[in-house]
């Protein structure tokens, strides 16, 4: 991927696929859509498991090594 804007696009069409996917199971299943919860805070949960840039990441950039040359 070239950009951020292509990953994100990538990222953001494979995340809609899967919850369409997951949503149709809990259709399936029955799930009633209070048991889901607020769909802020659903939302809020999903998007605290995407992975977060390394603490170091201002300081050192994306591409630092601590081996030796």
């Amino acid at each position: 991927m070239a950009t951020i804007e292509e990953f994100e696009r990538s990222v953001t069409d494979k995340v809609i696929a899967g919850l369409h996917s997951t949503f149709a199971d809990y259709k399936a299943r029955g799930v009633r859509v209070s048991e889901l919860g607020d769909p802020d805070q659903f939302v809020e949960r999903i998007l605290a498991a995407a992975p977060a840039l390394h603490p170091w990441y201002e300081q050192f950039g994306t591409y630092w090594s601590s081996s030796s040359a």
